[in-house]
């Protein structure tokens, strides 16, 4: 008899433990949920907001006399035609800090490019010519290679010839540090 109360007295001090835990379990996540219905009706009701100005975005890219002129972006691929490491990727930087949007650069289909030349897909010849005086290349670089189903208007084949490119000091300053 003496044991049976014993093990009521153990099942009695468990389950008033068990009631306990589960109490403050219940209290907390009471606490929690009213913090966020509090959180809730102050942003509803009594949110004076932040009043932060948004940049107009229009003044941090850099646009092209092209673009300021028709409002329209120059879409180029630049391509490493001359087998030298990150070249293409140091001239896509450099051009988009010029206002050219690079669509894609790579290596060309071979790396026996002597000159550095610009073909034109599609769009007027301005484009082009805008791409020839930001790289500071003579306009007869530029070939017809029309192909208007390309998704970019022009493509930059750099050439052996790209330490002789004027653009060559202003695209350095874009180096990848790797």
């Amino acid at each position: 008899m003496f044991h049976k109360k014993r093990k009521l007295r153990r099942k009695t001090q468990s389950n008033k433990l068990r009631k306990l835990v589960s109490n403050l379990a219940i209290g907390v996540i009471s606490l929690i949920v009213l913090g966020f219905v509090i959180s809730g009706i102050d942003q509803l009701f009594f949110n004076t907001g932040i009043d932060t100005e948004f940049p107009d975005l229009s003044t941090l890219i850099t646009q092209t006399t092209y673009e300021k002129k028709t409002g329209h972006k120059i879409e180029v691929e630049v391509l490493n035609g001359c087998g030298i490491p990150k070249l293409a990727l140091m001239y896509t930087h450099y051009l988009r800090s010029e206002g050219i949007d690079v669509e894609a650069y790579k290596n060309a289909d071979n790396s026996n490019y002597i000159e550095t030349k610009i073909l034109q897909h599609r769009g007027e010849i301005e484009r082009a010519l805008e791409l020839a005086n930001i790289m500071m290349i003579d306009k007869n670089k530029i070939i017809q290679d029309k192909d208007e189903n390309l998704m970019f208007d022009l493509t930059l084949i750099l050439g052996k010839d790209y330490v002789n490119l004027l653009s060559y000091s202003n695209a350095l300053n874009y180096q990848p540090p790797y």
